[in-house]
């Protein structure tokens, strides 16, 4: 067999050799059907150990999207903060600004871990806070992105980095000063419905919500299958769209929201066939994206049927497949929608 000739890659110009690094460097948020998880940063994190010009070539294509679905990635995220703020201080060549590189970011269902156990003094100097979240550290990051998406359960992140943005504005600037800029004005939020008050009861957080554009839900990641519509592709599927929005959408402090130009909000439907309702399976499912232009900013919202909006032209649908686990046992059948995936893919705009 005739050995190939390797390609002349050093006969390249260094323009054309960083612009294959970087379009090499962008992660891949497609998930294959193995049970092994891959790291879609692996390639870009290599690239990364080539050379400082390759490392800052490709570093804006891994932060352009950021996905902390565990506690254990946030804490992570923060020590890269934190060691890139060293690394300012020393001017260091690989230093790198985060803030202003990352476009989007995820948080998955992340609870706010307990209060730490007051330590003794004699133990101060073992005792480290690696392990918290430093929100002065957190907040010009995640505050600078323009699209920000986070589970119910994670909203605490959002309100510390809030609270660390404001309070330093007011300790540099005059307090009667404007408040604090930031560039996030898309919002997702995934789940089950959570508290208002922290954002509405505060002057961070209502200026927040005022900033706000493009608002999306997603319904929580896992549903029992009789709470979700479903329909049989072989007959006509209109009548679905026949049922109300959701009654907690009368409970979301619409008046907040000052800025507020669409609300998007994820419809997930079974497609109940022979083979799911008889084995495990993961495959896509369809979900319904409805998007209601212009909705109203007053406190007080009546949702109407969904078709109504349709039919107004007040709202628009579409249809995106979602990865989903379906499971099947004695007592229930469970459907896990992969959210993370649909939203960093962009199938969710």
């Amino acid at each position: 067999m005739q050995a190939t000739s390797p390609f002349p890659f050093a006969n390249l110009s260094l323009e054309l050799v960083l612009l294959i690094f970087a379009h090499a460097a962008r992660p891949t948020f497609v998930k294959t059907g193995d049970n092994e998880p891959k790291n879609p940063y692996a390639s870009a994190l290599s690239l990364c150990r080539v050379s400082k010009i390759v490392r800052r070539t490709v570093l804006p294509e891994l932060l352009r999207t950021i996905l902390l679905p565990e506690y254990n990635n946030v804490t992570a995220f923060v020590r890269a903060l934190r060691m890139q703020q060293a690394f300012a201080l020393q001017e260091n060549d690989l230093r790198f600004d985060y803030a202003g590189r990352v476009d989007r970011i995820w948080f998955g269902q992340i609870c706010e871990p307990p209060p730490q156990a007051p330590v003794h003094s004699s133990f101060a100097s073992s005792a480290t806070s690696e392990l918290d979240v430093d929100f002065s550290l957190l907040a010009p990051v995640l505050l600078s992105a323009p699209s920000l998406a986070l589970d119910f359960e994670s909203l605490w992140l959002l309100y510390g980095c809030l609270e660390s943005a404001w309070n330093s504005h007011i300790h540099i600037n005059d307090p009667e000063r404007a408040r604090p800029s930031w560039r996030t004005n898309i919002l997702t939020l995934v789940g089950e419905f959570n508290r208002w008050r922290p954002l509405t009861s505060t002057a961070e957080g209502s200026a927040f919500l005022a900033s706000i554009s493009r608002l999306s839900f997603l319904s929580p990641t896992n549903a029992e299958t009789h709470l979700l519509p479903t329909y049989d592709p072989c007959f006509d599927d209109l009548e679905h769209r026949k049922y109300p929005l959701p009654e907690w959408m009368t409970n979301v402090p619409w008046d907040s929201f000052k800025r507020l130009r669409t609300v998007s909000l994820a419809l997930p439907r079974i497609v109940l066939t022979v083979a799911a309702k008889t084995s495990l399976s993961e495959e896509n499912v369809d979900v319904e994206l409805l998007t209601l232009i212009d909705p109203p900013h007053s406190a007080y919202w009546e949702p109407k049927d969904i078709s109504a909006y349709t039919e107004s032209g007040e709202g628009r649908i579409v249809s995106v497949g979602v990865r989903t686990k379906l499971e099947d046992s004695p007592f229930q059948f469970r459907v896990f929608f992969d959210w993370e995936e649909a939203w960093a893919r962009g199938l969710l705009k």
